[in-house]
């Protein structure tokens, strides 16, 4: 399990800075900047979905993915008509989703989780039907 923590540590990193990056384009709202922060979040599950892969972790691999997808098709529905506050809502749930999984890595409590799902499974292994 030792081998996911730099991992989770270069997900922390890129996804803090896109997540910061974000937070300046949703206070002008700025739609192109945003939906390159759908771009961003697609492209940083990509990049870490070999490794994801490799310590049998695809959920983050998922999220991050998903968030990003959700991000760039709501920039486009968003462009054939206006900003809603609906709209403005979700941009801010989104955020707010990705930085609650990027405070979990950064405190730790996202590997630790990991670990006791782990030990868990290996009990459930061991104990006979």
């Amino acid at each position: 399990m030792e081998r996911f923590l730099p991992i989770l540590s270069a997900i922390q990193t890129r996804l803090r800075e896109i997540l910061a990056r974000n937070e300046d384009y949703m206070s002008s709202w700025n739609l192109a900047k945003i939906g390159d922060v759908g771009e961003d979040l697609i492209r940083l599950a990509r990049d870490m979905y070999p490794q994801l892969i490799e310590v049998e972790h695809r959920i983050l691999f998922q999220s991050i993915r998903e968030a990003g997808l959700g991000i760039t098709a709501k920039v486009e529905e968003i462009r054939k008509g206006e900003l809603s506050e609906d709209d403005k809502a979700y941009f801010r749930n989104v955020h707010e989703a990705l930085g609650n999984i990027c405070g979990k890595i950064e405190t730790g409590e996202y590997y630790r989780a990991l670990l006791e799902i782990a030990e868990k499974k290996r009990k459930e292994r061991l104990s006979p039907p």
